[in-house]
């Protein structure tokens, strides 16, 4: 019994041994070859960081690509289908993206939603409870409905009251149009105001919900290492140089956003952008603030039907692509 119990622990050493050489002949392989690292995203103003870093050339000789979509819907849809090496997601959306199965990681904390995303009705409408009996378009999201909830509980009235319309990101200037007040975000925010719209409930008043991360499936971790080292430290120059030259990058981010350069300034006031020590802290302190944070928001999530089971988090969170985190 006892020769038969040493073969085959020596088995399962071996097989350890041949599955580590083959990760590290994997990751030497990725670092020479590695394939464009495609990134999405919707128009949010928090990830246009991210393209400021592209337009500053920060992602020039790199593999990083890219590719802004018309909604989170359709970037999760990418994602899903293995269109996308990552995404810029808010974590509620990333939970459910693994509740479908997807074996998602945070690598980088993007922003606290403190403003930017808002429901808004026509000027007509001058209170939360005026919504009863209303149309009310939003994204079906679980941002959309968090966002939602929080508004229509303040008002103490029931989703039931209103007419839900459903309206993709890319359409929320024309459905304002048709219905009674929408469930929207920055740019789109400022355009509608800027339209008489009347702001309602925004996400300074349930704070610390709605949160963007940087995701990617963790197989992009093997793959791509070098390429997230860049994405992530271009991301955080384009930052500084927002801090330091904040007329000048509102600029370059104002055409993307169809907003001028002041209303660019005004937007990001509605937002928290962690630093890099703040991102050091969320995604690897001990504990973890930002597994916390998943946890106590998965627990809401299924409160309010927006997961149907329990989503594990105690494996969400990568922090080593962080500059000055340890490989």
């Amino acid at each position: 019994m006892r020769i038969r119990i040493n073969q085959e622990l020596k088995r399962r050493h071996l097989a350890s041994l041949c599955y580590f050489i083959l990760s590290l002949l994997l990751t030497s392989c990725s670092l020479e070859t590695e394939r464009p690292l495609r990134i999405g995203s919707n128009n949010w103003i928090g990830y246009q960081p991210l393209y400021l870093a592209q337009k500053l050339g920060h992602y020039e000789e790199t593999q990083v690509k890219l590719i802004e979509l018309t909604s989170s819907s359709e970037v999760i849809h990418a994602l899903r289908n293995g269109n996308l090496e990552g995404a810029g997601l808010t974590l509620d959306e990333a939970l459910t993206v693994i509740e479908d199965g997807a074996d998602l990681k945070v690598i980088l904390v993007l922003d606290f939603s403190m403003g930017a995303d808002a429901l808004l009705a026509k000027p007509e409408i001058s209170s939360l409870a005026e919504l009863r009996d209303k149309r009310v378009a939003v994204e079906y999201t679980a941002v959309g409905a968090i966002l939602l909830d929080g508004a229509l509980q303040k008002a103490g009235v029931n989703v039931t009251e209103v007419d839900l319309v459903s309206c993709m990101l890319d359409e929320h200037l024309a459905c304002y149009s048709s219905v009674d007040a929408i469930v929207t975000f920055e740019p789109v925010k400022t355009q509608l105001l800027n339209k008489g719209a009347r702001l309602l409930f925004d996400s300074s008043q349930i704070p610390g919900r709605i949160i963007d991360v940087l995701v990617v499936p963790e197989k992009t971790l093997v793959t791509h290492p070098r390429s997230l080292q860049q994405l992530i430290s271009g991301y955080f120059k384009a930052r500084k140089y927002l801090e330091a030259e904040p007329n000048a990058a509102a600029n370059l981010v104002a055409t993307r956003q169809e907003l001028t350069a002041a209303e660019v300034l005004t937007a990001y006031d509605g937002l928290h952008l962690p630093s890099l020590e703040e991102n050091h802290s969320l995604l690897s302190g001990k504990p973890i603030p930002l597994q916390r944070t998943a946890a106590s928001l998965v627990q809401l999530m299924l409160k309010k039907n927006l997961l149907k089971y329990p989503v594990p988090v105690d494996d969400l969170i990568e922090s080593r692509f962080l500059p000055g985190s340890n490989p």
